[in-house]
């Protein structure tokens, strides 16, 4: 189970996620606790993303397709948080 929490006030959001992941089902899965769900979008901006459930997307791991993405967004920037949504949309659409 993923632990994620956002906090929001005036000027700023706080993200913060847990770093457990567990494989395998019955009474003794395997648990790694170093794991990454927590990512940036962009290098320029203030933007992050929080994975949970999968860590996989038709078989490409979350973390591959956001450094993906980041790196064709490169300098660009949205004027908006959910114009960033899309676009990432868009791109995983694609």
């Amino acid at each position: 189970m993923t632990a994620e929490v956002a906090i929001l006030n005036r000027g700023a959001v706080a993200l913060a996620a847990d770093s457990a992941v567990s494989f395998g089902a019955g009474p003794k899965p395997k648990v790694y606790s170093s794991t990454n769900k927590l990512f940036a979008l962009s290098k320029f901006h203030p933007v992050g993303i929080m994975i949970f459930n999968d860590a996989n997307l038709l078989g490409v791991p979350w973390e591959s397709i956001v450094k993906i993405y980041r790196d064709r967004l490169g300098a660009g920037s949205f004027p908006k948080l959910d114009n960033y949504f899309d676009d990432f949309l868009s791109f995983i659409r694609s």
